[in-house]
């Protein structure tokens, strides 16, 4: 079985042509890659005009990478399930053709008592597909292993992080993330601050979000939940950002690549979206 793609057209150019020429343009883009390729990303997954620059910047870093699996971890948007869910199918089509799904890892993950085997959370969910053509032009011949997160309570989130984290620590596996930072306005319910003006609004977001990342780099998952808890912050990806943080703790060094707002396109302060680029490296 082979899982098709619901965002050709819309999200992203359905042509091939046009597809590879936009991600293509947008990875030339990103900021030069020195060094040692990422082991994993944090990236944002709206369409591409509004999210594409800022998640290039983070797949950029894979450009020199070797690795043959990438798990691919982002929130379920439409459906309520508690923990992860993968998705039981061969392959995952796009307009640039099919990533190969690693199903034995798949299968082996789906024995977890908080991982549920299921096609259909990701029938309408645009997280982790809008990650696949950046996924095939970097890395054309990575096995996937698409995991999508529901809710995460409690002791859920360590066993989580315990059931992920060998096939997330695994030599020759990289990891992207699928989220978005604050979703902000009446639109999102909610206005920790008002929409006075677009600087007003700029600043508050900055500093919302900066603080959010800052815990990100840290490698606190607990205090990113604290924060997230004492501020509100709508961050969609926050319970697959926690599963991260927890397998990978203060290892290594992250760094911010990119931040912007929905603003930046099309001027609407009264309700933006925020987007950042974050890799980690484990040297």
């Amino acid at each position: 079985m082979v899982k098709g793609p619901n965002l050709a057209g819309t999200w992203y150019p359905a042509s091939p042509g046009a597809l590879a020429a936009e991600v293509g343009r947008l990875l030339g883009a990103a900021p030069p890659s020195a060094g040692e390729p990422a082991k994993a990303v944090i990236v944002p997954h709206a369409a591409y005009q509004f999210s594409g620059a800022c998640a290039a910047s983070g797949f950029a870093r894979f450009k020199t990478s070797t690795a043959t699996r990438a798990v691919v971890l982002a929130p379920s948007h439409h459906c309520g399930f508690r923990g992860a869910a993968v998705l039981p199918a061969d392959g995952y089509a796009t307009p640039l053709g099919t990533v190969t799904i690693d199903t034995d890892t798949v299968a082996a993950l789906g024995r977890h008592a908080i991982v549920r085997t299921d096609p259909a959370p990701f029938d309408k969910e645009h997280a982790l597909e809008i990650q696949l053509p950046f996924l095939q032009t970097v890395l054309p011949a990575v096995r996937l292993v698409p995991v999508l997160i529901g809710t995460v309570r409690g002791p859920d989130a360590q066993a989580l992080a315990a059931c992920l984290g060998p096939t997330i620590e695994e030599a020759g596996t990289v990891v992207v993330v699928s989220s978005d930072l604050t979703h902000y306005g009446d639109r999102f319910g909610y206005l920790p601050f008002p929409p006075t003006d677009e600087r007003s609004v700029r600043e508050g977001l900055r500093e919302l979000d900066g603080g959010a990342v800052k815990l990100i780099l840290a490698g606190d998952a607990d205090a990113l939940d604290g924060y997230i808890a004492r501020t509100g912050a709508t961050i969609c990806g926050r319970a697959a950002i926690g599963v991260l943080l927890r397998v990978r703790g203060a290892r290594g060094h992250g760094e911010q690549l990119c931040y912007r707002t929905s603003m930046d396109v099309v001027g609407d302060r009264e309700n933006c979206v925020s987007y950042c680029s974050i890799a980690f490296w484990d040297k």
